[in-house]
């Protein structure tokens, strides 16, 4: 007998099976399963931003998640941060540097998503 794939079934019966598979999976999983797997959707789409738009949308997850305490966290992470920094600080002449850098970078992301269209 010839196996089956996916070729072999119109898009509502592929999208059928599709919405079977997660129901089984779903109900199969242990709470732990679950949790793991949750947590590394979210890691994914969290820490896996590329560009400017994926990285405002986690922004923007965040801020609504946090709400209220988004300033207070903010200063948990700068102080964990700053403890961890065992680098010696930048002079302002590195920081302008630094900023005039990812300007830079900046305009040549928006000139080459302008380039494209």
């Amino acid at each position: 007998m010839e196996e089956l794939t996916y070729r072999d079934l119109s898009e509502t019966e592929l999208d059928t099976l599709k919405d079977m598979y997660i129901s089984s999976r779903v109900n199969t999983m242990t709470e732990s399963d679950l949790r793991e797997f949750v947590k590394e959707i979210i890691i994914d789409q969290i820490k896996g931003t590329v560009g400017n738009a994926e990285e405002k949308e986690a922004w923007e997850e965040i801020k609504e998640h946090f709400s209220q305490d988004l300033g207070q966290k903010i200063l948990e992470v700068k102080e964990k941060c700053n403890k961890n920094n065992k680098v010696e600080k930048k002079s302002p002449d590195e920081i302008e540097f630094d900023r005039r850098l990812d300007l830079l970078k900046q305009q040549e992301e928006d000139q080459s998503s302008k380039d494209m269209w």
